[in-house]
């Protein structure tokens, strides 16, 4: 979900050129995206809540104590662990976890919870390190 919510985001102001989206306006687009939604009775909190735990990438708080998300430069989709679990047809996340450790797979890792992973460095990673089963699937 973090990953579909940062992704979505970052997406949305690049094609619409904005250097920054309040987070009111960006809890819109998720719910009208049909990807988060939204509290009639305390707009945005849903994703405010991600915010807090530090899940969202590129928000800050401006001085007036409003929430923004920043346009990110250079941003590269990101996949989270269930998403990779589907793309290589494991059974459970544990799995990707333990590669994670062993073979040393490149992932950002969320200042709270949760790892995710660029797409190209994975692609570079799995060339590299042509043993992996992950580089099989790849090819």
């Amino acid at each position: 979900m973090i990953a579909i919510i940062n992704n979505y985001i970052q997406s949305r102001l690049q094609q619409e050129n904005l250097g920054e989206v309040s987070l009111t306006e960006a809890a819109e687009w998720l719910e009208k995206g049909g990807i988060l939604r939204n509290q009639i009775s305390s707009l945005g909190y849903p994703l405010r809540r991600h915010v807090y735990r530090g899940n969202v990438f590129g928000a800050y708080k401006k001085d007036n104590n409003f929430w923004y998300i920043k346009k990110i430069d250079g941003y590269e989709k990101i996949l989270s662990v269930g998403d990779l679990s589907r793309i290589f047809k494991l059974k459970s996340n544990k799995s990707i976890y333990k590669k994670v450790k062993i073979e040393k797979i490149p992932h950002i890792k969320n200042r709270k919870k949760g790892i995710y992973f660029r797409k190209i460095e994975l692609i570079r990673w799995a060339v590299e390190n042509k043993k992996s089963k992950f580089f099989e699937i790849i090819k």
